[in-house]
């Protein structure tokens, strides 16, 4: 058994927090020039030195720190436990903290690990009651060894496990075995996390996990050091680009192995794990996992809940049960693991769809936009990209749906290197191929690596840059997006953005070359980021080419039009609108990333909804034109985030979403439509004396009056 300091652990809290303020120190930095400050009781003390020095040991002996050349810094489990210090009651253990001792402990890397297990061992065969001397002379039974040789230290190294126990959540104050020390006794199927990167494809086509023995400085670190606590058995879940996309179960523990994966990032020496890889049908998307269950987790995650630049990190138990509840095909890869106790320090609750709206809505006022009194269109339009990440604004030519459009974008606000999460790309006449947008690959020229040049248009660009920023929304704006034929340059992403499936080659810009590479000449391709967002703006005239049903069934479609009454001499043109909140922006991602949000959240008059949509259903199919499942289920995730944004009417909910998601679907000549517009005419109508739906009834009226006319209707006018 290790003789620990004579201290609680959590006395040196204020050493850590501040360790964590200056990323490497002495102890005569961490002291400064008032060590009192640093310890429970007041000063002075004989040698603070000494104190500071038994801390820090202890926060070894947990792998919580590392010593380099008298210098002290915190490993990627300390920077964990150090953010969560309550500078108001810094001498206790919190929750978090506590579940980040266990994961230390629980792996076998830090030194008290296996004694700590020893120690839990001899507590569950105590009887009840036991006295800290009872531990201590169980514990030098079990050691054998001559270590202590006086009752007072039977005593003192007693309380010192008993308090570690006790702050590591696994015995209460009593000393019985908490649920976490029932689990920790007999060790389950550990979760771990990896970030792959370019090496994901190599690594799963091998079937493998590698981590080198130290970097270029000849330093280890920590993150690979954790490869040494796998254990056959153990889940690893496979984060690259964006999203989880694989699970894995561990064949074979560390072994010493060259490097499998050639150049020269890394010294040749490493640690090498054997896994099977099973590939996800459907990648997690970062933003999709909640923001408050990342970061409660800490590591691998920041304080705000982006991805860290660490290799491997050992899940808590909380995290990986979010994980099973909330994403069932990953759940089949999953062990069952306790929950830790929840923190009572837990981070603020993320905002919801009415407080996006509040900022988004006031960021549009002040922009000078104006849309007419009553219309809800801001509501709509933020509900509807909230329920599906394609909306297309059609309708009169400067009736604000470009500048909409970019009022959101500006909301998003800018990347860590101040360029816009937003971007506006005219669409031209010559657009006839799916290169338009997702470029090609270019065979006049070459790599110093070898590796396939793509030329790559702005509009694709952009788009690599939203999978490298998962957490934050980006929005591609395509202005005039029917001057050319929409399903030629656009078909790759209506197939990606339902599917889900990988559509987009995985480059990387070379710095040297100045070119855009294959990440990998192996490597297939990504799927469409679920934090990208596409508007397209439409004007019909006899220079645009009409949409075609697939395409309108995959988009929420709005009509921008504009009354005579409506028209104001003191209009101004509309300024830019101020980037939102980072959480707030970040909240509207993850929102539109929960697939089942609306089955947690549903309408309040939901079955009513179902009910007016059957009889909408039962009217298209009259003339071949219902809809599908996935019409409903959009609709009624429209439905969802409108009432959750403070409006929860019914029949405005469904009025906006017959208008955006059923009636584009109507289209042909008189004889085929004009009995089915009537139809739905009667349904919009009801039974009162002012129409029901009366949005989707003035729309309607327009639709018969052009029908009439024109012997052919569309949605478009």
């Amino acid at each position: 058994m290790l003789a620990i300091p004579t201290l609680k652990f959590s006395y040196g809290n204020l050493l850590l927090a501040r360790l964590r303020e200056l990323d490497s120190a002495t102890i005569e930095d961490l002291l400064g020039d008032d060590p009192a400050q640093r310890f429970k009781s007041d000063g002075p003390f004989e040698n603070p030195e000494r104190r500071a020095s038994d801390c820090l040991r202890f926060a070894r002996m947990l792998d919580l720190v590392v010593e380099e050349e008298r210098s002290w810094k915190l490993t990627a489990s300390g920077v964990s436990y150090a953010e969560n210090v309550d500078q108001a009651n810094p001498w206790i253990v919190d929750e978090i903290q506590a579940g980040v001792l266990r994961d230390r402990l629980s792996g076998g890397g830090a030194p008290l690990a296996e004694d700590v297990r020893v120690a839990l061992e001899v507590v569950g065969d105590l009887s009840a009651g036991f006295s800290n001397e009872d531990l201590g002379r169980a514990l030098a039974e079990h050691a054998n060894t001559g270590q202590w040789q006086a009752d007072r230290t039977f005593e003192s190294q007693g309380a010192r496990y008993r308090e570690l126990l006790i702050e590591s959540r696994l015995i209460d104050k009593s000393g019985e075995l908490t649920e976490h020390g029932v689990t920790f006794r007999g060790r389950q199927a550990s979760v771990w996390w990896v970030n792959q990167g370019a090496s994901y494809t190599r690594c799963r086509d091998g079937g493998f996990l590698w981590a080198p023995m130290r970097d270029k400085t000849g330093r280890p670190q920590h993150h690979w050091e954790t490869m040494d606590e796998v254990r056959e058995g153990d889940v690893v879940l496979h984060y690259s680009n964006g999203s989880l996309r694989a699970a894995s179960n561990v064949v074979a523990a560390a072994r010493p192995a060259p490097n499998p994966l050639g150049g020269q990032a890394w010294e040749d020496a490493g640690r090498l794990v054997e896994t099977h890889y099973r590939e996800l049908n459907e990648p997690v998307a970062l933003g999709a996992i909640d923001e408050g269950a990342r970061i409660r987790q800490g590591s691998p995650f920041t304080v705000s809940g982006s991805v860290q630049q660490v290799y491997l990190v050992g899940l808590q138990g909380d995290f990986v049960n979010e994980l099973t509840k909330r994403f069932p095909e990953l759940a089949t890869h999953l062990p069952s693991v306790p929950a830790a106790a929840r923190s009572t320090s837990t981070p603020p609750e993320a905002p919801m769809p009415a407080e996006l709206f509040r900022d988004f809505a006031a960021s549009v006022e002040a922009s000078g936009l104006r849309f007419p009194a009553g219309s809800n269109l801001v509501r709509s339009f933020l509900s509807s990209l909230l329920a599906k990440p394609f909306a297309i604004l059609t309708g009169l030519a400067g009736s604000g749906k470009t500048q909409l459009a970019m009022r959101l974008g500006e909301w998003f606000g800018t990347d860590e290197h101040g360029r816009h999460r937003h971007v506006v790309i005219p669409v031209r006449p010559d657009w006839t191929g799916p290169e338009s947008i997702f470029g090609y690959e270019d065979a006049l020229r070459t790599s110093t690596s070898g590796a396939p040049v793509w030329f790559v248009p702005e509009a694709f660009e952009f788009v690599l840059r939203a999978a490298n920023d998962a957490e934050y929304p980006y929005l591609l704006i395509l202005d005039e997006m029917n001057l050319a034929h929409v399903e030629r340059y656009f078909s790759d992403f209506l197939s990606g953005v339902e599917s889900r499936r990988p559509v987009l080659p995985d480059l990387v810009f070379d710095q040297e070359s100045r070119q855009w590479v294959l990440r990998d000449v192996d490597a297939q391709r990504l799927p469409l980021p679920r934090n990208l967002f596409v508007v397209g703006t439409v004007n019909v005239d006899e220079t645009t080419y009409m949409f075609s049903p697939k395409v309108l069934d995959r988009a929420f479609t709005f009509e921008f039009r504009v009354a005579s009454d409506e028209l104001d001499a003191e209009l101004r043109r509309p300024s830019a609108a101020s980037a939102g909140e980072s959480q707030r922006v970040r909240a509207f991602a993850s929102l539109a990333e929960t697939d089942d949000w609306q089955r947690e959240h549903p309408h309040p008059a939901r079955d009513q909804i179902v009910a007016t949509l059957r009889e909408a259903h039962a009217i298209l199919a009259g003339a071949n034109q219902e809809f599908g499942h996935r019409t409903l289920y959009e609709i009624l995730r429209f439905c969802a985030f409108f009432a959750a944004t403070g409006d929860t009417d019914a029949n405005s909910a469904l009025d906006l979403a017959m208008m955006q998601k059923v009636l584009p679907k109507v289209h042909g000549s008189r004889r085929r439509v004009e009995p089915i517009l009537a139809a739905l005419d009667a349904l919009a109508l009801g039974v009162g004396p002012a129409p029901r739906l009366p949005v989707t009834h003035a729309k309607i009226v327009r639709m018969i009056e052009s029908v009439r006319a024109n012997q052919f209707v569309s949605f478009a006018e």
